[in-house]
């Protein structure tokens, strides 16, 4: 009786190995065998992720020998309570498998920043003779923490938790959504999250120093920008949360979006709606796009429609963008009853086939807004690149220039960067100036820093 009952326990310390085993291949498996991409993992589900075919790890009866050999093997063998041994091998086992599953579905990455520097700002605009010179520095911390979560090829969760310190400490969640593909044709979109739409790059981001009506809106202080900014249909928003669901066809893209604010007052009035039908026709990308924003602001509740359109034409990206924003669209026919009509065209190439680098930006704008004291005003911006100058190929130049010819002033403003002085590490050099009417003295702005830079 004993005899059998040890034969009973061998046996059974016999599979736990063999599970343990099993349990070490898993762990073996190598993540770079995931292909990935900014969609959604591609791999079937019933697909052996483990590596290896069960049946393989197991013999057939035939190969082993007969009973009375296989009980001779144990005869000086002594009794035994159980195998507790193998009992904790089989724990060991189970918790190597849930992290292994856990680390091949969850995914963490980041970037930290820290920058030190001095700036330096001479504004002779200014009446009081102690204002017009100042100098002052700054030390500032981001550290943004992403995670992404990817369950199977129907889901992917995204969230990202922002720190740093910039006169004060500060913690937020930056964003927090999920993409879902839904019957294999229909991808959902949901959470704390942004859209913009549109290809146009200098005049869809901010500008320094100071808005159009010359109120400063970042620490350089007197550039004033040179107009408003009517390029993107959700800029104006401000909306935290959003939803788009997206429907591929043949030619091209059905896109539905709704964004508001998180309020326990839930009306169909409180957000802003928008549809965009997106084909491509020889080569050429055309998007028509239509919002209809929430009712609350007067003077943004009329519903806004565009058109963008872009082809690449030997490297070069050429696009071009018209939006206006229209009361009542029986009133299509008549300029005079639009709110405004701005009309955005752009050229983009980068050359880096050789070193140095080189690349650049060049957008223009037209802006009709009836009842405005320019009716018609005309807009230019460039920008101009070139990378990996140098011994080291560590040295970057940038330059950039705004200019309103409607009412004759703009900015200019420099860039001077090497990296790898330090580990980690970038010294950067700007400087900026603003001039034409706007300006009756002149206005100078400079700063120096260093920037720690990890992607993690």
């Amino acid at each position: 009786m004993k005899k059998v009952f040890l034969i009973l326990i061998l046996i059974s310390t016999f599979f736990c190995v063999q599970l343990s085993a099993q349990t070490s291949q898993t762990d073996s498996f190598d993540d770079e065998e995931l292909e990935e991409s900014d969609d959604f993992l591609d791999f079937d589900d019933s697909e052996n992720l483990n590596g290896f075919d069960e049946s393989d790890d197991f013999e057939s009866d035939d190969d082993f020998a007969s009973d009375d050999e296989f009980d001779s093997m144990f005869n000086d063998a002594g009794d035994v309570d159980g195998p507790v041994a193998a009992e904790e091998k089989q724990e060991n086992g189970v918790i190597q498998i849930i992290s292994s599953a856990f680390s091949d579905m969850v995914r963490f990455s980041g970037t930290f920043k820290g920058e030190v520097g001095v700036g330096y700002i001479k504004n002779e605009m200014i009446e009081d003779e102690e204002k017009k010179k100042s100098a002052s520095g700054y030390f500032t911390i981001n550290n943004d923490l992403n995670m992404t979560v990817t369950p199977g090829r129907n889901l992917f969760v995204r969230g990202g938790v922002s720190t740093g310190i910039n006169n004060g400490f500060n913690l937020a969640v930056s964003y927090l959504y999920f993409d879902y593909l839904l019957f294999d044709r229909v991808y959902v979109s949901a959470g704390r999250k942004g859209i913009s739409w549109g290809n146009l790059r200098l005049f869809n981001g901010g500008y320094y120093g100071c808005d159009a009506e010359g109120n400063p809106i970042t620490h350089s202080g007197g550039l004033y920008a040179t107009g408003p900014k009517h390029v993107d249909i959700f800029s104006e928003d401000a909306a935290s949360l959003a939803l788009d669901i997206k429907v591929p066809w043949t030619f091209g893209t059905l896109t539905f979006a709704v964004t508001g604010n998180q309020t326990s007052n839930i009306k169909w009035e409180n957000f802003n709606y928008y549809g965009s039908l997106e084909v491509s026709l020889m080569n050429t990308s055309i998007n028509l796009y239509a919002k209809r924003p929430q009712g609350k602001d007067e003077d943004k509740k009329h519903n806004i429609y565009g058109i963008e359109v872009k082809r690449t034409i030997l490297g070069f990206d050429v696009y071009s963008q018209g939006i206006f924003r229209l009361p009542h669209i029986q009133n299509f026919d008549n300029p005079k009853k639009y709110d405004y009509i701005v009309i955005t065209s752009g050229i983009y190439r980068l050359f880096d086939a050789a070193d140095p680098n080189f690349g650049f930006n060049i957008e223009y704008q037209h802006e009709y807004q009836p009842g405005a004291p320019h009716e018609h005003e005309d807009r230019f911006a460039v920008e101009l690149g070139i990378k990996r100058l140098g011994k080291n190929k560590n040295i970057k130049i940038g330059l950039t220039n705004h200019h309103n010819y409607t009412e004759d002033y703009g900015f200019f403003g420099a860039s001077f960067i090497v990296s790898g002085i330090l580990p980690y590490a970038e010294w950067t050099n700007s400087f900026a100036t603003g001039y034409g009417r706007k300006y009756t003295a002149p206005i100078y702005m400079m700063s120096t820093a260093i920037t720690l830079t990890l992607d993690y």
